[in-house]
């Protein structure tokens, strides 16, 4: 039987090299869906898919709640080590630690996880950015396991869109499981009500500097990463063009795109959204230890302001500002187009056809109040003849990985978070990405050598226990070689046949020896390195 070793030098990696030179097949309509709408697909899920039909399927999967009852005994079974020395700083000292707890922060109450920001209390750092490292955790057991697969796809699609690096400090980092529920939360909903709860959001606050912003001056980060990232599109950004706000076009009453004058008077309008967490506000004033949003008053700028050519008048009620701001940019058609292009992009293809995103922004913009309007996006995009298209977004790290998983039937197990420095080396971090763009979505981004390796190596180890993520064996029926390379290659591409054994002069009348794990690894190996797999 060939090794894994054997498969490297004698060539599995330049056959993968050699396979993106090849004509993409058009994939089965299950599988295309599968791979477009999940973290990949499996037997069970391709059976479901047939039974039902794609457009059942589909309801199936945009009705899903976000934690089914398997799911949710998978989390709470779910153990993370937690180790550091003894040590100490200027609060006093901690003994050393070595322990595997469940994922308590993920269900905690929010005013809970406050004794973390309290540096009166010695602790080691490792305590305080827990609840990060416990969403990291659970983020690969959803994508593997959770039922309401769409839904991870789309929780993950807005954690690129709404980046937050969850480790920056101990402020994103302790709020940061409510942040990742707000998102799975809202992932098929309506954009406004998502847009808002991420305003709101605890860690986007503390990550973009918005939760010490008040009045003379107000801090610029959060509102124009608002502007650029979260809604209108630096294809908006029109200072270039328009040094002033009077020059820029106005279209029913509101700007066509923005400029610079607009990001100071929209960080304006949200000055005094701020973070419940007991911070000092005023002489004898402080928030509220809740560990939710709070809004300070105090800091507020109350006086009138201009954005998007629209007049705010000032002294307003509480909040009415920043919720202005926030309607005007969800119902924009800029906003729209930018986020259905961001969508196609994702679930399609790297260039989505222009005629295709006027589609999907109508829908869009239709559809702005119903509380389903990123489905309804969603499922029109799937309705489209351009959804037919062969697949031609390569799976980056993370989305391989549990697709890899899921085809084989792993169990996700790892008690360490260290399959997150696996998927370093090629370039993802997960919710730890520094930037506020999130990762990239072309593929032309994965396509280096040092993330191809790297794939290679996720399909030759990331079932040995040493990778961190599961101990599971793999076995497989069959008597050759030959039947084992079919097996998996039916379980990973929906296809039994392969040829890719020709790539390492393997003979696939090779019997089976006693280890079936060993031989199965290289057999879904050379599976996984196929486009079939590659490609979703």
């Amino acid at each position: 039987m060939i090794s894994r070793r054997d498969v490297l030098k004698q060539g599995l990696a330049a056959g993968l090299w050699a396979s993106f030179a090849a004509p993409l097949r058009a994939a089965a309509t299950s599988d295309l869906w599968l791979n477009r709408l999940t973290f990949g697909a499996t037997p069970d899920s391709r059976a479901s898919l047939a039974e039902m039909g794609a457009e059942a399927w589909l309801d199936g999967q945009l009705a899903s709640p976000p934690d089914d009852a398997d799911l949710t005994a998978r989390l709470v079974a779910q153990r993370l080590r937690i180790s550091y020395p003894a040590g100490n700083d200027g609060a006093g000292h901690w003994k050393a630690r070595d322990q595997l707890r469940p994922l308590a922060a993920l269900t905690a109450a929010p005013d809970s996880v406050l004794p973390l920001l309290d540096w009166t209390k010695a602790m080691d750092f490792s305590e305080r950015i827990r609840p990060a490292e416990e969403v990291i955790a659970a983020s690969l057991t959803r994508a593997v396991h959770a039922q309401a697969q769409l839904r991870e796809v789309m929780t993950q699609f807005w954690h690129d869109h709404f980046n937050v690096q969850s480790q920056k400090d101990e402020f994103t980092a302790v709020f940061f499981p409510a942040h990742d529920a707000e998102l799975r939360t809202h992932a098929l909903g309506r954009f406004r009500d998502l847009l808002g709860a991420v305003a709101r959001s605890p860690s986007m606050l503390c990550y973009l500097n918005n939760a010490d912003s008040r009045a003379s001056p107000a801090n610029e980060n959060y509102a124009r990463e608002l502007l650029e990232l979260h809604t209108l599109g630096a294809g908006n950004y029109l200072n270039d063009r328009f040094p002033h706000w009077h020059q820029v076009p106005v279209t029913e009453g509101v700007a066509v795109g923005y400029i610079d004058e607009d990001v100071y008077e929209v960080a304006r309008a949200l000055t005094g959204w701020t973070v419940g967490d007991g911070r000092w506000i005023a002489e004898g004033v402080d928030a509220p230890k809740t560990g939710v949003f709070h809004y300070a008053e105090a800091w507020h700028d109350p006086y009138q302001k201009r954005i998007l050519a629209v007049e705010f008048p000032p002294n307003r009620a509480a909040m009415a500002d920043g919720e202005e701001v926030l309607d005007l940019l969800a119902r924009h058609p800029g906003t729209a187009r930018f986020i259905c292009t961001k969508i196609a992009r994702r679930l399609l293809a790297d260039q989505p056809d222009a005629g295709l995103i006027d589609r999907l922004t109508q829908v869009f913009l239709a559809r702005q109040d119903a509380p389903d309007q990123i489905a309804q996006v969603i499922r029109a995009l799937t309705r489209d003849p351009a959804f037919a298209a062969p697949p031609t977004k390569l799976r980056r790290p993370f989305e391989f990985l549990a697709a890899l998983y899921r085809a084989t039937g792993a169990e996700i197990t790892g008690t360490e978070n260290g399959w997150t420095w696996q998927l370093l080396r090629a370039g993802w971090h997960q919710h730890t990405f520094p930037p506020p763009t999130g990762h990239s979505d072309l593929t032309e981004d994965w396509q280096s050598t040092t993330t191809l390796l790297r794939l290679v190596d996720y399909a030759l180890y990331a079932h040995d226990e040493g990778f961190g993520a599961t101990a599971s064996r793999l076995d497989a029926p069959g008597k050759t070689l030959d039947d084992l390379a079919r097996h998996w290659a039916e379980r990973l591409t929906g296809s039994p046949q392969t040829d890719v054994l020709a790539l390492v002069g393997a003979d696939p009348s090779e019997p089976l020896g006693a280890d079936r794990h060993d031989q199965s690894v290289v057999a879904v190996a050379f599976a996984a390195l196929t486009p079939a797999f590659l490609f979703r």
